[in-house]
């Protein structure tokens, strides 16, 4: 019975790889394929221009807010229960 359990499992496992193994293509297929996309326009898309100060601000604001997430602690752990 374990013995069946296993190799359904692997079965079941086992089957997309069957899309894998069909990886043939046809010789006019891939000349289609460059022909279609080798005179394309495409220009691969810019990154946008981010101001010099906004990495700085948002790393202070992070500093501060760790700075007062570490005074609430200590002002907590310090009161008398």
């Amino acid at each position: 019975m374990r013995a069946l359990l296993t190799v359904a499992a692997l079965v079941a496992l086992a089957t997309p790889v069957l899309a894998c193994i069909n990886d043939t293509e046809l010789i006019n297929h891939e000349r289609e394929f460059r022909s279609q996309y080798q005179e394309s326009q495409y220009e691969p898309p810019q990154p946008e221009a981010v101001s010099s100060s906004r990495p700085f601000i948002l790393g202070g604001a992070g500093v501060l807010m760790a700075l007062a997430a570490a005074g609430v602690m200590v002002r907590l752990r310090s009161q008398p229960r």
